[in-house]
């Protein structure tokens, strides 16, 4: 299983150290929204978890795709 980290920069292309809590559209160009859905259903394939579109719309951070893993009961 990725971390998290890992999995935002694979799908943004950007290396890893760039990836925090805080990465999200609003800091980092490469969010677009055709990457945020990318970046949902990465999350989801790799663990494992469904994500309702009402989820995926507040996952506007690398903060709060963690936060929405730790409610669903994933160390990520």
């Amino acid at each position: 299983m990725k971390v998290l980290e890992e999995l935002v920069a694979g799908v943004l292309e950007l290396p890893v150290d760039e990836i925090d809590d805080d990465t999200g559209p609003s800091t980092t160009g490469s969010w677009t929204s055709l990457r945020h859905v990318q970046l949902v259903a990465a999350v989801r394939d790799e663990y494992g978890v469904p994500v309702t579109p009402k989820e995926a719309r507040s996952c506007r951070s690398v903060g709060k795709l963690r936060a929405l893993l730790t409610a669903k009961g994933v160390t990520a």
